[in-house]
């Protein structure tokens, strides 16, 4: 993966953080591109059984990876390319949001991103495991305050947690500041070290600050 690869892979994790959110309307991702998004995630949230329910369990989370591998398998085809490309703009814009870029600038930015990333195929090889990291690394952090995540959902509605209860986090800002974005940033060194064989990851590094 090419630093410039490597960055559309660190903007697709970090966008996949907030994608399980995609079943709450008044979400960051769902505030996306306003309406459009609102109403899908209003769909999402009927069909996923609610907030936190899902989207935040493991067959959600397999859901979004396999979404995500077949986009890009079949990118070859006009179809494959459109709905990889509302996909892509869809999480770019989110992360994007996430930095507090939004607005229209924001999503405007997210949608040529999209677009460059698909025409000249940057990093997305590693896109289904950019989706899988950053969805997992979002729900470890919900299972980390009270409400936790029936991560079982549909089989079980048991909330699960992974802290004691004396330990939890009463919202999920604190597990997103200091749990999930340094999940994320390890999960982007994992792919780094994945897509240069590990031994080369330090070497990799010092070429793309060069850059």
């Amino acid at each position: 993966m090419t630093g410039y690869g490597l960055l559309a892979g660190a903007v697709l994790t970090a966008g996949a953080g907030v994608l399980p959110d995609i079943d709450e309307p008044g979400s960051t991702i769902a505030r996306s591109y306003g309406f459009l998004t609102e109403a899908f995630a209003f769909l999402v949230h009927g069909l996923s059984g609610g907030h936190r329910k899902g989207t935040h369990s493991i067959i959600g989370a397999a859901v979004f990876t396999v979404g995500a591998w077949a986009a890009v398998h079949y990118d070859g085809t006009t179809a494959g390319k459109i709905t990889l490309g509302v996909f892509l703009s869809l999480l770019l814009s989110a992360a994007l949001r996430a930095l507090h870029i939004g607005g229209h600038h924001g999503d405007a930015l997210g949608i040529a991103a999209a677009a460059t990333t698909i025409y000249w195929n940057v990093g997305l090889s590693s896109a289904w495991l950019c989706i899988a990291l950053g969805a997992a690394a979002h729900i470890a952090g919900d299972m980390l305050t009270h409400g936790g995540c029936p991560i079982a959902y549909p089989l079980s509605r048991r909330e699960v947690h992974l802290l004691p209860a004396d330990m939890r986090f009463t919202t999920g800002k604190i597990a997103e500041h200091w749990i999930v974005s340094p999940l994320l940033l390890a999960a982007i060194v994992y792919l780094a070290w994945r897509e240069t064989g590990g031994v080369g990851f330090a070497h990799h590094l010092d070429s793309i600050v060069a850059k």
